[in-house]
């Protein structure tokens, strides 16, 4: 067997040490890009992708609009509602305890999007369609915000039906589809933008959008804005001012923050540990041939894997199977010669019952090490018995 030279050693170890150092810059690459802030929820104003709503509201800011973002609507403490609007986006998301938290409030509230339970509780008869082709439409109805944006492009989620006289329908397609609606209950305002895409970044630019969206979440001096996911199970405060929050419902499903870094980082660390300690075959080596391989080494060897894999009963099959062959070859019996003739011979030789050897040479398998010994010892015996004839 040739031997490994050093140098081939050397050059291992040394690609080893290069690709440690490699896979920690790695994980520390990977960490650092998990940890960067990153909003992709549709509508939510930190969202700067073609489904968030960011450029409405750095729009509101710029006009001195101060526009906050919650994540609970326990978080929603609004201590002036006569100036505050409250906008809920995807809406569809809410719980009908929220919505009926949310529609408590008693200042302005502007629904991105909109639901049949909102609708519902609002009393408005109305229900909610899709129409999956878009169109510019205009406003035909008296509402200021409405008449300022003069037309814009209706898509998506829609409102359909003729509603009461006193709420007012506008941007409705010859289908009978809205896109807006405008109704006062109890004294506050309440707004569904039905067609949220018009509030969303890709969309905000075309025809009056922007106007009709900048007039409706901008009347007043304060805006908090809240995106309903659906992990939030928390309710809007009585009057959205102050008070305890209520208690958050723990979701099976939640993960905790960070818990995606920390699997990256966990299956970097294993596999930093497997090229360390893991096994190396190394280059092929020659070896001259023909191998000499000892009968007891292989006897030896299998003898291992049956007992590695348990199989008494294989093992145990394969000693009767040799000591049968053995003993008949003794006796003269054909190899071609059936069980029973082979026990007779033996009876006849050893002077023992036939059902005793039977059971010896042709029982059920043992299930344990111990049969199988007690087995194996008989067999001994018995061929030790039959040699002596």
């Amino acid at each position: 067997m040739t031997a490994v030279a050093p140098a081939v050693h050397r050059s291992r170890g040394a690609r080893a040490w290069a690709v440690i150092p490699a896979l920690f810059v790695a994980l520390v690459v990977i960490l650092a890009l998990g940890t960067q802030p990153g909003d992709y929820d549709p509508l939510s104003p930190n969202n700067s992708t073609p489904s968030g709503a960011r450029a409405a509201a750095e729009v509101l800011r710029a006009e001195g609009v101060a526009v906050r973002q919650v994540d609970a609507l326990a978080g929603a403490r609004i201590s002036t509602p006569a100036t505050t609007t409250l906008v809920i986006a995807n809406p569809g998301q809410l719980t009908s305890a929220q919505t009926d938290s949310v529609l408590a409030f008693p200042g302005t509230l502007v629904f991105l999007g909109v639901s049949e339970e909102v609708l519902d509780a609002l009393d408005t008869g109305l229900s909610m369609t899709n129409i999956l082709v878009g169109s510019v439409v205009d406003a035909s109805c008296a509402e200021p915000d409405a008449v300022a944006a003069q037309r814009v492009l209706v898509q998506g989620d829609v409102i359909s039906g003729a509603g009461r006289g006193e709420d007012a329908l506008c941007f409705t397609t010859s289908g009978g589809e809205s896109a807006y609606l405008a109704v006062d209950r109890d004294g506050a305002r309440r707004v569904v933008l039905a067609s949220a895409t018009i509030a969303d970044n890709a969309h905000l630019a075309q025809e009056g959008n922007a106007a009709l969206v900048l007039r409706s979440l901008g009347s007043r001096e304060a805006l908090v804005w809240y995106v309903a996911t659906g992990l939030d199970q928390t309710l809007l405060p009585a009057g959205g001012q102050g008070g305890p929050a209520s208690p958050v419902q723990a979701s099976p499903d939640f993960l905790p923050p960070g818990f995606g870094n920390a699997v990256y980082a966990l299956a970097l660390a294993v596999g930093v540990v497997a090229l360390w300690r893991g096994r190396r075959f190394g280059p092929l080596v020659t070896e001259r041939l023909p191998v000499v391989a000892h009968a007891s080494e292989a006897t030896r060897g299998r003898g291992r894997l049956y007992r590695r894999a348990r199989a008494t009963g294989r093992a145990t099959a394969a000693l009767r199977a040799a000591s049968a062959a053995r003993m008949a070859a003794r006796l003269g019996v054909p190899r071609h010669a059936t069980p029973r003739e082979l026990v007779a011979a033996l009876a006849l030789a050893t002077g023992r019952p036939h059902a005793d050897i039977d059971a010896l040479v042709y029982g059920s398998a043992p299930t344990t090490e111990a049969d199988m010994m007690a087995i194996v010892t008989g067999l001994d015996t018995l061929e030790s018995e039959v040699n002596r004839r």
